[in-house]
């Protein structure tokens, strides 16, 4: 399951809560235990310092938990 969700969220755009573009979903860090989406990892935009956002980042993409995402259409959109 986790990995037909992830195939599903993968190349999907992040807006924030503004409604401004974060970048675009390249994998998942999941649970290895319970199977749970922790968060999502994003390929920046052009542009964006990840060192300006409140999000950490893990090599040279920026990580969201899952707590941060408000709703999902055709984008991810955040509560900030």
């Amino acid at each position: 399951m986790p990995a037909a969700f992830s195939a599903e969220l993968s190349g999907r755009r992040v807006v924030d809560s503004r409604g401004d573009l974060l970048g675009t979903i390249v994998d998942l860090f999941i649970d290895d235990v319970g199977g749970e989406v922790l968060g999502l990892l994003l390929d920046l935009d052009h542009g964006l310092d990840p060192n300006l956002l409140p999000w950490p980042s893990f090599g040279e993409h920026l990580v969201i938990p899952t707590e941060d995402v408000a709703s999902i259409d055709e984008d991810v959109h955040l509560n900030r």
